[in-house]
């Protein structure tokens, strides 16, 4: 029996947490977009290094998905992102300086997210903008303050 989309969904985000990032390369279309938590789309390969770069800084960054749902090629959900910075890390996607070891906790607000799938593979992961999420928030939490306006 193959896995449904939303055993996938759950598998990625998984392997995400845990910064296994050769496996999640795996469940991403070569054309996969990710777009809504940054300020500019990202493609598969800087997603990926994207969210390496924040688990250099935040290891156990987490994403708490629920509230999943699936229908026809889509599957959405709702995800918390909280972690504990335990080093510093640099996100040049976004072109930001440095962000140094502040040994803050992050916990953003809820917010929405759909992950589209093609053949089995997630081509685009949407989160919807929330006040206080996304990368701003993440950065306002760990209190630093720069323009993520791109």
């Amino acid at each position: 029996m193959s896995d449904t989309q939303e055993d996938i969904v759950r598998t990625f985000i998984n392997v995400l947490e845990t910064n296994d990032l050769d496996t999640a390369a795996g469940y991403l279309s070569e054309e996969f977009i990710f777009s809504g938590w940054i300020p500019q789309p990202l493609h598969k390969k800087d997603f990926l290094a994207f969210i390496g770069n924040i688990k250099s800084g935040i290891p156990g960054l987490i994403f708490n998905l629920h509230n999943i749902d699936e229908q026809k090629s889509v599957v959405t959900g709702t995800m918390q992102i909280a972690g504990y910075q335990t080093d510093s890390f640099i996100l040049p996607s976004l072109g930001l300086p440095p962000i140094p070891q502040t040994a803050n906790s992050v916990s953003l607000p809820a917010e929405d997210v759909r992950f589209m799938f093609k053949n089995d593979q997630i081509v685009q992961m949407s989160v919807q903008s929330t006040p206080g999420g996304g990368i701003k928030g993440l950065i306002h939490q760990l209190g630093i303050d720069v323009d993520i306006s791109q």
